[in-house]
């Protein structure tokens, strides 16, 4: 059985280097987007001027346009209070964070599988249990607050609430795990993991849908 001191000293790793991730990941990200974004912009052809007329001035125009939104919006955003500012930040990490429970339980049920009757796979399956049930009511946390400000949806509404219910459900495992470390490779521990694996592969097509159509997976 895993010590308390170094389950706790291996989670609180475990959280730096996932903040560390994060903290890396997310301007990154704004990066790459703001470079796939500008190609799509200088392919878009104006219609011909007619003869004596001058050249069309709408790609300028665009462009003022949006700059004059995104520094709205910039300016908005530093005008918030601290903590209304803190809470919007976190939200936008929910693309990040989801993905640590998304491995840790599936990891954890093929661990609690292959080592079903080997006693030094127990604490593996223990740490993975416990690291997903910590990082999983947080990205249900991330999603809600991030899916406060859009248009009311029928599949954002169905990824909102399996979330919570993930959340809810993943934090109970991790209790479990926590308080009957023995249990950990039971038969009742893994069709726990089973079902939860099963609801996060549903979450994640909900996911994808909202940002690319139901339809994103047709062959």
């Amino acid at each position: 059985m895993m010590s308390v001191r170094h389950l706790v000293r291996s989670i609180a790793v475990l959280m730096g280097m996932a903040i560390l991730l994060i903290s890396l990941s997310v301007p990154a990200a704004a990066h790459k987007e703001h470079k796939k974004k500008q190609p799509v912009a200088a392919q878009v052809v104006q219609p011909a001027a007619k003869p004596g007329e001058p050249a069309a001035t709408q790609m300028p125009a665009e462009h003022d346009q949006m700059d004059g939104m995104m520094a709205d919006a910039e300016m908005d955003r530093s005008e918030m209070p601290f903590f209304v500012r803190l809470v919007d930040w976190f939200g936008r990490l929910h693309p990040a964070i989801v993905h640590f429970p998304i491995a840790f339980f599936p990891a954890a049920l093929f661990t609690a599988i292959v080592g079903r009757r080997r006693p030094a796979f127990a604490t593996p399956v223990q740490f993975l249990v416990v690291a997903g049930g910590i990082f999983a009511p947080i990205a249900a946390a991330a999603g809600w607050i991030a899916g406060v400000s859009a248009e009311p949806d029928q599949v954002l509404t169905y990824h909102r609430w399996l979330g919570v219910a993930l959340g809810i459900a993943g934090a109970g495992l991790g209790v479990w795990a926590w308080k009957r470390p023995w249990e950990d490779r039971g038969a009742g521990m893994i069709v726990a993991l089973t079902l939860i694996t099963i609801a996060i592969a549903a979450q994640g097509f909900l996911g994808a849908a909202i940002t690319h159509g139901m339809e994103h997976l047709m062959f």
